[in-house]
């Protein structure tokens, strides 16, 4: 009996194909039922596509039977969608921390297009890994060639020459990321996995597609206004509490009491320093840009004043006191070094100052607000083989919680806080900051989560952003510097991309509804972007970034682009 019910069933879609394509043959001729002109429809197409697959009239002709007819549908409605994900997928897992650099640094550079000549070492895992990366590309390119009526071998070799190119591109441009190594090899093994993902698909990617295709049914028909609502506040509520703890360790919580001041060296008095120091003044909050601009100006304000905690003069004759009387006097360490008749003394390896005693009072206003602003202005006796310490607040050598140092042309920006205390490489090297003699005015600032070096007034434009990105590659990998701008970007990803996919289906569920409908779920996407900002610079204290705004609804965007991305044969019936 079931088997009589599927054959009634099958020659009930036979006729009504059959009727369908007569219909489609009077509009190529310009006419409907009512003898007007009119255009075919996505989802007529759509009809025509399966229609001539099924009567042998498409491509690749005698490769599909009938029974394909549900398993070609649930390809038209995801193909494009598996496709997106997996260059999603392989752009973030290839090109992750997106630095690009090309200027040619090497010799190899001449030959892009030959991915250089070194030889590079295949392990049998990272094999493994690339194949397995280009399997749901494979797979997305055979369903995309089963929607259009083509047959196995047009699915095969479209999966490799498709993912041998795809491949090669991802390849020469990990060739301009200094953190990446591009070879031959993972060219082959790329391409293995494309080739993997079309005989994955072939063996069982049709019933997989047509079983996704009824669960993404069923959550559709679940949908309602209400549950999109609810949904939205109850994920996004999830992120923010998130956010909000990540957020967290990047304030200086854990910075040591114990610590004492020291300007020319560290605690350990193993770093010295050789040069001049003219100036030191250390506020407890993060100076903004045009506070900046008047103090290297030499111009005064009011409110420079506000959190300054300690001034200190080195032109002036010792002893170095406090000119805001809140921290200790600073003493030569081990001996006084000779004045002369220099607007400073020279400091050098048997010569800096340091406080007697731990600057407690110091740290613990520092760390009541997670923030701070240093300023220095010094000028270094040579540059070659120095590795000193020009300012530090440490309790030993390896128990830092501030530094500045010289390492020869480069200034170098150390804090400490729950990230950088363990797996992780976030000393900040700015080149050019030197020049033996040269005088130069040094401010680093810190505002709970993203850091500025200034030389001269002018503020260094490399990023040093500490985001909840950061923190959450934190607790499963060793995170470094030259990354922090790909831990934001991966961050949003992860939180908007959901976000519009959910967004996606209601607007395409109410696509007909009234304009106050489409209002809300407008409101749902930019919403979220703009307060997630607030809330994080308010956790941390830092400034607002218009870009991750912009990220954020970029990245909710593409998910509500996504998700739609098949649904113009989204209507036509699927066999049950």
């Amino acid at each position: 009996m079931g088997a009589i019910c599927t054959s009634h069933k099958y020659r009930f879609l036979l006729e009504r194909n059959q009727a369908d394509r007569n219909g489609l043959e009077q509009e190529k001729c310009g006419v409907n039922g009512k003898g007007t002109a009119r255009s075919r429809s996505s989802e007529e197409k759509c009809v025509a596509v399966l229609d001539s697959t099924m009567l042998g009239t498409g491509f690749d002709s005698g490769n599909m039977k009938t029974q394909d007819l549900p398993h070609q549908q649930a390809c038209a409605e995801w193909s494009n969608r598996i496709l997106i994900l997996s260059l999603l997928g392989i752009a973030y897992l290839t090109l992750f921390p997106f630095r690009f650099d090309f200027a040619p640094t090497f010799v190899f550079h001449r030959y892009p297009f030959l991915l250089g000549t070194a030889g590079k070492r295949v392990h049998f895992f990272d094999f493994f890994l690339n194949v397995l990366l280009f399997v749901p590309f494979g797979f997305g390119l055979s369903a995309r060639a089963r929607k259009r009526g083509g047959g196995r071998w047009t699915s095969l070799l479209r999966a490799l020459a498709v993912g041998a190119c795809v491949s090669y591109l991802v390849e020469l441009l990990q060739f301009y990321i200094p953190a990446r190594d591009s070879g031959w090899g993972d060219i082959f093994s790329n391409t293995t996995g494309s080739v993997a993902g079309f005989f994955l698909f072939d063996i069982c990617g049709g019933a997989i597609l047509e079983e996704l295709s009824k669960w993404e049914d069923a959550f559709e028909v679940w949908l309602s206004p209400l549950r999109t609502a609810m949904l939205l506040v109850a994920y996004f509520a999830v992120c923010f509490g998130i956010s909000a703890r990540l957020q967290s360790e990047t304030r200086l919580s854990d910075w040591d009491p114990r610590s004492i001041l020291s300007v020319g060296n560290d605690a350990s008095g193993q770093n010295p320093w050789k040069g001049q120091i003219f100036r030191l003044q250390i506020w407890n909050r993060a100076l903004p840009d045009e506070a900046i601009g008047r103090l290297t100006g030499q111009e005064s304000a009011d409110d420079d004043s506000a959190g300054l905690l300690g001034s200190y003069d080195f032109t002036s004759s010792p002893p170095y006191q406090d000119k805001r009387n809140f921290l200790p006097a600073l003493d030569w360490t081990p001996e006084r070094p000779e004045i002369t008749n220099a607007r400073a003394p020279q400091w050098g390896a048997r010569s800096w100052l340091s406080t007697n005693v731990p600057v407690e009072n110091l740290t613990r206003e520092i760390k009541k607000t997670s923030q701070f602003t240093v300023r220095i202005v010094c000028a270094p006796a040579a540059m070659e083989d120095v590795n000193g310490r020009i300012f530090s607040l440490s309790q030993s050598a390896g128990n830092v919680n501030f530094l500045l140092r010289e390492e020869g042309q480069f200034l170098v920006f150390r804090l400490r806080n729950p990230l950088s205390a363990t797996r992780s490489l976030l000393a900040w090297y700015v080149p050019g900051a030197f020049e033996p003699g040269k005088v130069r005015d040094i401010v680093a600032s810190y505002d709970g989560s993203d850091a500025f070096i200034y030389l001269d007034g002018n503020r260094v434009p490399r990023p040093y952003r500490l985001s909840p990105g950061a923190s959450l590659f934190h607790r499963f990998f060793f995170i470094e510097i030259g990354a922090l701008e790909g831990y934001v970007i991966v961050y949003e990803t992860l939180i908007f991309l959901p976000a519009g996919l959910l967004i996606g289906s209601a607007v395409w569920k109410w696509s007909g509804q009234k304009v106050p409908g489409r209002w809300l779920l407008a409101l749902g996407w930019v919403l979220p972007a703009v307060l997630l900002e607030f809330f994080l610079a308010g956790v941390s204290g830092r400034r607002i970034w218009v870009g991750n705004i912009v990220i954020s609804l970029v990245f909710g965007l593409a998910g509500i682009l996504l998700i739609n991305a098949d649904r113009r044969c989204k209507d036509f019936p699927r066999a049950s």
